[in-house]
């Protein structure tokens, strides 16, 4: 079986492009949750238990891709349950009210 090679560029692109997304979801949070009160203690609940389920997301895809005899997928699907997460928190959070 030819062993096939991660596209490290491409890997190192997109985790810069989440990395620039997931700083404006902190900035967001951050204000939301320095603003006090009721919605802030409920995006805290819900920021730990989103990062707590994303990292076993992550790990399940990644190790999904190893069962499957497919490795050089695992970083890629790793890196793809963060980036939809982020999105979805970006979109949420910066919905006007």
């Amino acid at each position: 079986m030819k062993r096939r090679k991660v596209d490290w560029a491409e890997l190192a692109v997109a985790s810069v492009m989440l990395s620039q997304k997931a700083g404006e979801v902190v900035a967001l949070r951050m204000a939301t949750i320095a603003l006090g009160g009721r919605k802030a203690r409920a995006e805290s609940r819900m920021m730990l238990a989103e990062k707590m389920k994303a990292a076993m997301d992550a790990n399940i895809a990644a190790a999904a891709s190893v069962m499957i005899w497919q490795p050089h997928l695992a970083p890629r699907r790793a890196l793809n349950v963060y980036r939809k997460r982020v999105h979805k928190n970006l979109a949420r959070l910066s919905k006007k009210k």
